[in-house]
């Protein structure tokens, strides 16, 4: 099991600390962040692109730490409908592949995008009216399809595999529509899977782990718990602001949304399937200080027979 965390929910922190916190773990994989909504607080992008030195410098620091990145994460939405943001995007997510290839990291994560109108992105979530699935379609294959098979090709070229996050609000949210999209762009294109952000789609990571297969390049770590008075009143379609207060569901630590047995047969699939990628841990739960919260999720994960 090549157990690790996503540095993002650290941004506060240094990655000398974020290193330590490796270290004490017993980690020697390190997700980080590379840009967009991922953050650049550990690898910052153009710096180690283009000036050498901080880059020799910055991975002799990690490897002094006996530490190494398994994965570089850029999270973004390059079809997004405002054209500034969509520009920067992708020009944050090229940069991304070319710096995940200049320090030989094997897998760069991210998500599909999703278009919309008038700057405002628009996820299409039901077949009918039929408006709603002609759009979806038209945004495919005008948009999503072609934009990733030219990054995909790049990608191929250079050695590095892109997960697309399979997350609500984008295209590729769902095992299907990754197998869809990969059949379009190619093998240099897969998943990442965290299982947080299948439960309340309906969709069973287990069946997700074996119906990926070999396309699935990357796992984040992260529980999921819904809240059935809530659930009764909004569903788990529940859009409203977390931050103004509690939705029909949360992000939680493993172990606290489903228990060991889920775990156990979760990694079990893993091993089955001969998945060789990263065990990310990926703090999202509230109410816990990060460092806690990974030290508290991972252990537990770690003890499990």
């Amino acid at each position: 099991m090549n157990w690790g965390f996503f540095s993002a929910a650290l941004s506060s922190a240094s990655l000398a600390e974020v290193l330590a916190l490796a270290q004490s773990l017993g980690v020697r994989q390190l997700e980080l962040g590379c840009g967009g909504y991922s953050g650049e607080a550990h690898c910052p992008r153009l710096a180690l692109l283009h000036q050498p030195a901080q880059r020799r410098r910055w991975q002799q620091q990690i490897r002094a730490a006996g530490c190494e990145v398994g994965a570089l994460a850029c999270h973004v939405n390059p079809l997004h409908p405002d054209p500034a943001l969509a520009s920067l995007h992708r020009q944050q997510l090229d940069q991304a592949v070319e710096l995940a290839a200049t320090l030989a990291v094997p897998t760069l994560v991210t998500f599909s995008g999703v278009g919309g109108q008038a700057g405002v992105p628009n996820w299409p979530v039901v077949g009918w009216p039929y408006e709603y699935a002609d759009y979806c379609q038209r945004v495919w294959q005008q948009a999503l399809i072609p934009f990733w098979q030219d990054l995909s090709q790049k990608a191929e070229r250079l050695g590095v595999r892109l997960a697309l996050e399979l997350h609500g609000g984008f295209l590729v949210h769902s095992p299907g529509t990754l197998l869809a999209l990969r059949q379009a762009c190619g093998p240099a294109l897969g998943a990442n899977l965290d299982p947080s952000h299948l439960w309340w789609q309906g969709i069973d990571p287990i069946q997700a782990v074996d119906l990926l297969g070999e396309a699935l390049f990357h796992v984040h770590l992260k529980d999921w718990q819904a809240d059935p008075a809530l659930q009764a009143r909004w569903g788990l379609l529940d859009g409203r602001d977390e931050r103004l207060g509690p939705r029909s569901w949360r992000f939680c630590l493993p172990g606290e949304g489903h228990d060991a047995g889920f775990w156990r047969a979760f990694l079990g699939a893993l091993q089955t399937r001969q998945y060789r990628g990263l065990l990310s841990l990926e703090h999202e739960a509230a109410g816990m200080a990060p460092e806690a919260g990974i030290r508290q999720g991972l252990g537990w994960l770690m003890s499990l027979k």
